[in-house]
């Protein structure tokens, strides 16, 4: 299902951890790290809605269904997910957003994001700064299903 993923790949500080298998149906969009941070996920689907912690829902059908923040104060590591049972064929954009810090001092993170959907796995490490969006950092494209082109 999922057809070309492209995005910048920049060499993280530190090693973001692993992400566990995705469900082997829908799309599932997940930020990991390992920091003292609150990062953000923010994906922009085919109709430019985008999910994030101020829009939980989309009108596609996208959920934020993990969203870390400070005040959660649990270990590494650190997830927020967003998920569509059945996505819409077409663009998407994910963006990461440094909010704050939990702990003094640390003012920068390094993450995975990875795409899991129709079996496959696409995924980009990178690394954010406090203050600092970073609107796109991987675009991937969602194929219409098998026998409805």
């Amino acid at each position: 299902m999922l057809l070309a993923a492209c995005g910048p790949r920049r060499a993280a500080v530190g090693t973001p951890p692993a992400v566990p298998p995705g469900a082997p149906d829908g799309l599932r969009v997940t930020l990991a790290w390992s920091a003292p941070v609150d990062l953000d996920l923010y994906v922009t689907d085919p109709a430019l809605e985008t999910v994030y912690f101020a829009s939980p829902r989309t009108r596609s059908g996208a959920t934020l269904v993990r969203d870390t923040r400070c005040a959660d104060g649990g270990p590494p590591p650190h997830f927020e997910i967003v998920r569509w049972p059945a996505p819409p064929p077409g663009r998407y954009r994910v963006g990461v957003d440094f909010l704050e810090a939990c702990t003094r001092g640390t003012a920068e993170a390094a993450y995975r994001v990875v795409v899991d959907t129709g079996g496959e796995r696409r995924e980009t490490l990178g690394r954010a700064r406090v203050a600092e969006r970073n609107p796109v950092v991987l675009e991937f494209t969602v194929a219409p299903p098998e026998g409805s082109r």
